[in-house]
């Protein structure tokens, strides 16, 4: 999977999209965007497992019908252990096969605790009328979650973020992250002004404009 680097125009329109949010709403929104949730070591294990147990299969076989030449117990232990080693790398080099062989629960289950540590971490909660939100995104396993504090949560529904979360996953799919960012942070916005979250004139802007990126 090709790494996906922001440019600086995009992380400038994503910044400028958060800025018009706040500028019109009293959210603060916080755009987070992961390469990956977790590293999913176990795939690797599993993989290097499959390729052992699977490669002393074949070598047994082909030599009980003749198929290969007599080997030592050296031999065999070199070519398994080759194997091995092709099984555990394969996914390092290849990160697609971790989204490909990782469950849907496992995936979901670090994802949602990532986010919830960007929510603690990026200060999400600590806005004066509780009105922050994160948007977070796990590219590895292209998954787009949308957080709000209780003081949004109180008038918008779960449901209601679902065209946030589809306008940024589309971005995904078609490597354009930067355009469905900003597309998400303009929906945002107008759930935000539907639902009476209006900018008054005593509101400051509490946290940072900034795009986050975690390596």
């Amino acid at each position: 999977m090709k790494k996906y680097i922001f440019t600086n125009e995009e992380k400038h329109q994503v910044k400028e999209a958060v800025q018009a949010l706040e500028k019109e709403s009293c959210g603060e929104i916080v755009p987070f965007f992961a390469r990956k949730s977790d590293d999913y070591a176990e795939v690797s294990w599993h993989l290097s497992a499959l390729f052992g147990i699977s490669g002393f299969g074949v070598i047994a076989l082909l030599s009980y019908t003749w198929m290969l030449p007599a080997l030592s117990f050296l031999e065999v232990f070199i070519m398994i252990l080759g194997l091995m080693a092709i099984g555990y790398f394969l996914p390092i080099l290849f990160p697609i096969l971790k989204r490909i062989l990782v469950s849907e629960e496992r995936a979901m289950e670090m994802i949602s605790l990532r986010a919830k540590e960007a929510f603690i971490n990026e200060k999400v909660y600590d806005t004066k009328e509780r009105v922050g939100i994160l948007i977070y995104i796990s590219r590895l396993e292209h998954v787009v979650l949308v957080m709000g504090d209780e003081g949004i949560n109180a008038k918008v529904n779960k449901e209601d973020w679902e065209n946030v979360v589809n306008l940024i996953t589309d971005g995904l799919k078609k490597h354009k992250i930067g355009d469905g960012l900003v597309s998400g942070i303009n929906q945002c916005k107008e759930l935000l002004l539907q639902n009476g979250f209006v900018r008054k004139d005593t509101d400051t802007n509490e946290l940072s404009d900034e795009l986050r990126i975690k390596e």
